[in-house]
This record gives structure tokens, C-alpha cells and sequence, in this order.
């Protein structure tokens, strides 16, 4: 059963005429009929009832008709849907990212791609999350780009473009712990378990056989900062710029700490690159590389 199969079928039916069918289908009335026995004979079923020159449906055929409109009217929807899509996308730009990327660095990117001759009519749709949700949200078609951690699925392209070391924040006016031992001898806050950045810190800890506990978890480092700088415990977060506002102690973390760092990547999937806007701002991040 095709497409076109049910285009005639559904034709027919409301003009209950083959060679009136035929001519508003633009076809040739014999190459119609054929179409039409070859569809009764795969489903096996009589759809019309012939009387003279008119054609009337069969019970079977008003069942079928039921189910040809609907599929028909799915199609049609997806093909507007699509459609909308296509015009959208020299002026629309999907941009997935982890959530600290949109405190700072990735709206200051945006604002100055777009302040460039040329990019000012553009719309940029921005949706947050951990990695490995975005990858999925990019591979299901809603993210153009991706800005996330690092990922070895062997379909994306990943491009680095900014790395930050991480630290150890202290509280104001509390001791900073010198030592592994000494650090979690006190309360830290330590991130979310499905975050890339908690998986970094422990496979950097599994590597010296430190033992971690944390008292809290929260989902980034803002979230983080905030805690430490009401005393809540110690935190390791990457050195992003937000951690300026925040009341608190920065320092190195305690060694050995193999110069931990939470790198950036622009990801794309390999045979879907990016088209029309979205393509020209991965070109302007490449060139330009996230604003500081």
C-alpha cells in the first residue's frame, strides 16, 4: 500500500467517479483503475460498488475510508510541520547547554553574534540540562548545537572551546583544608550524581584512592557557591566567572589533583551538521570561541 494509493482511493470516494478522479489527479483514468485493483486485491477486499458509471463505497470501503483520512491528515500535518521547520531556519538557532554556561558565557556569546551585521533578526532558543540529556534532545532533532562536556558516543563532532581548572571553595572565614583528608573530614557539598562534573571529580579521586562523602548536593555551581557562601560546607567547582559574587574563599584544590578541568566542547551530530543560522553561529564559535 503506498501513499498514492490512498490519495486515489480518497479521491475516488468523494467524486464517485473514476475518470472525474482521474483528471483532477492529473493521471490517466486506466493507470488509476490499475492502482485501485491493486489495492482491493493487497487488501483483499471489494472498496467500491459499481453502479453504472458511479462508484459507491463498500461497508469495507467507509472503514478504510476512516482510516485514509486520518493518515492522510497525519501527513499533511507533518508536512507543515516540516515546512515551518524549513523557513525557521535561516532565522532560528537551537542551542542546547549545561546550565552554568547560561549565568554568563554563552548569553554574552549570543548578544555579541548577534549584534554582527547580518544576525540581528535572528531568534536563538536556548534549552538547558545535563549532557547527556542535551545529546538526546540533539539526536531527537531539538538542538542544532550543543555546548556540554565531553561525550565518546562515536556520532558527534566535539570541538573544544574553553577549559577551566577546578577549585576548592571555603567558606569566609573558615580554614582551607590543605589536605584530601582534611577536606572531607568537614562537610562538602559535592554536584549531582547524573552531572558530567560529578563523574570528572570522582574518576579524578578514584585515580589517588581518595575517598569522598559529601553532606549535600546541588545541581551546579552557582547552586554551590551559594551554599558554601552561607557556610553550608566546601565545594569543588570548576573556576567559571560567576564565582565572583559570591562571599567565599577560592584556592587550588588539595594535591595530588592531576590539574582537573572541566572542558567545553561545540557538538554537533555527524551527518546532521548544522544549517542556515545555526550554521553560521557554529562558525562564529569556532572563530570566536565562548566571550569571558
Amino acid at each position: 500500500m503506498t501513499l498514492n494509493q490512498m490519495i486515489y482511493f480518497q479521491k475516488i470516494a468523494q467524486l464517485g467517479n473514476m475518470g472525474r478522479a482521474a483528471r483532477v489527479l492529473n493521471i490517466s483514468q486506466p493507470s488509476l483503475s490499475v492502482a485501485i485493483s491493486n489495492l482491493e486485491k493487497e487488501l483483499n477486499l471489494s472498496l467500491f460498488l459499481r453502479d453504472g458509471r458511479k462508484l459507491m463505497l463498500s461497508a469495507e470501503g467507509r472503514q478504510f475510508l476512516a482510516h485514509v483520512e486520518g493518515i492522510l491528515a497525519d501527513v499533511q500535518e507533518a508536512q507543515l510541520h516540516m515546512q515551518s521547520l524549513s523557513a525557521n531556519r535561516d532565522v532560528m538557532i537551537r542551542i542546547g547547554c549545561i546550565s552554568p554556561l547560561m549565568l554568563e558565557a554563552l548569553p554574552r556569546t549570543v548578544r555579541a553574534f548577534l549584534s554582527k551585521p547580518g544576525n540581528r533578526h535572528m531568534k536563538v532558543d536556548f534549552r538547558t540540562d545535563n549532557t547527556s540529556a542535551l545529546i538526546t534532545r540533539l539526536r531527537d532533532g531539538y538542538c542544532d548545537l550543543l555546548l556540554c562536556s565531553m561525550s565518546k558516543e562515536e556520532d558527534l563532532v566535539q570541538t573544544e572551546l574553553s577549559a577551566e581548572p577546578y577549585v576548592l571553595l571555603s567558606p569566609p572565614g573558615r580554614e582551607v583544608p590543605q589536605t584530601w583528608d582534611d577536606l572531607f573530614s568537614q562537610d562538602v557539598i559535592g554536584f549531582q550524581e547524573q552531572t558530567r562534573a560529578f563523574s570528572e571529580i570522582q574518576e579524578m579521586l578514584g585515580e589517588y584512592d581518595i575517598a569522598s562523602v559529601y553532606t549535600h548536593n546541588a545541581p551546579d555551581e552557582a547552586s554551590i557557591a551559594a551554599l558554601v557562601s552561607y557556610g553550608f560546607g566546601y565545594g569543588i567547582v570548576p573556576k567559571v566567572p560567576l564565582l565572583k559574587n559570591y562571599d567565599l574563599q577560592i584556592s587550588p584544590l588539595p594535591a595530588p589533583n592531576g590539574s582537573l578541568t572541566r572542558r567545553i566542547y561545540l557538538t554537533r551530530l555527524v551527518n546532521r551538521p548544522p544549517v542556515g543560522a545555526a550554521k553560521r553561529f557554529v562558525k562564529y564559535l569556532l572563530t570566536h570561541g565562548l566571550e569571558e
